[in-house]
């Protein structure tokens, strides 16, 4: 989803993130390059100090031809925060993370702008869910959610030759009987999706609503208890396609496989790789720790560092 256009830039992207542990161990944390190298790129040359930057390679550090592997450290204040800059389509956007201590842990706040409005496509907020729904896991988890493959990631140059379908998975530490639930249960999937009144008929056939009529799920077309969903999908003026989920059990721990197909050009797939990739991450979030953590609504007075 996408933030209604101003002018020549989009506004600015908010979120913030929940982790239960101290400020000063999620600060440690945040700026150590060893774990950077789980949530930020496999490659990773990080000089953490006023007029340093961090720089970030790989294919799950998240970096495109029109994003670039780097951040620009214009301020820095011990265990409060850090205010960069990250170039996007060759413009210098700047960015602010800034730590709080909340009980019972640390809260991590997020503000990305201006961004150019022909960034739209890239679908920057979808790329910070994932790297702190990432963060998150590496510092209470002990590992990273789900890492996205941005080796090919570039939604500005589609061409015919790219995929017409999403294809994406993530392993989660519960019986496949947890995150079948979080789907098809409406408190849970409230809680999981971040909506107020989520219509599920968890039968074939039956009504499977998050949003506005037209904008996601619209009906199951196959259910099977604690081992697989498929619904259908329709946003907007798309063409009706089909996400299929499946819940694979893997000795003591869920494959959550997800499988998005029936579009009819490879332009149509643009957003959803990333999307589908963000939401997976905060489904195991939720399977394993409660919740995602992730918030993107209305904390925010002014972040100032």
């Amino acid at each position: 989803m996408q933030g209604e256009r101003t002018g020549d830039v989009l506004p600015l992207i908010r979120m913030a993130v929940r982790i239960y542990r101290p400020v000063e161990e999620v600060w440690e944390k945040f700026v150590d390059p060893i774990l950077m190298l789980q949530w930020l790129g496999n490659e990773i040359s990080a000089e953490v100090k006023e007029g340093g930057q961090i720089a970030f390679q790989g294919p799950n550090a998240p970096t495109s031809p029109e994003i670039a592997g780097r951040w620009e450290i214009k301020r820095i204040r011990e265990k409060e925060g850090i205010l960069f800059t990250w170039p996007i389509l060759g413009t210098d956007t700047l960015a602010v993370v800034k730590l709080s201590q909340i009980p019972p842990g640390t809260l991590i706040e997020v503000r990305h702008g201006a961004i150019p409005s022909s960034a739209r496509e890239l679908h920057l907020p979808e790329h910070w869910t994932l790297l702190l729904a990432n963060l998150r896991s590496v510092i209470e988890l002990g590992a990273p959610a789900l890492r996205f493959d941005y080796s090919k990631y570039h939604p500005l140059r589609i061409t015919r030759y790219d995929p017409t379908e999403v294809r994406q998975s993530v392993l989660i530490d519960a019986p496949p009987s947890l995150p079948f639930d979080v789907w098809t249960n409406p408190e849970k999937l409230r809680h999981f999706i971040g909506i107020e009144r989520p219509v599920v008929d968890a039968r074939y056939g039956g009504i499977y609503t998050w949003w506005a009529e037209g904008r996601g799920p619209v009906v199951f077309t196959r259910m099977e208890q604690d081992q697989e969903i498929e619904f259908t999908w329709v946003y907007g003026d798309e063409p009706e396609t089909r996400v299929n989920i499946r819940f694979e059990p893997v000795e003591d721990k869920t494959l959550v496989v997800l499988h998005h197909y029936g579009f009819r050009r490879p332009e149509d797939v643009i957003g959803y790789d990333i999307g589908w990739a963000s939401v997976l991450s905060e489904l195991k979030l939720v399977c394993e720790l409660g919740d995602s953590g992730i918030e993107r609504s209305s904390l925010w007075d002014e972040v100032r560092l």
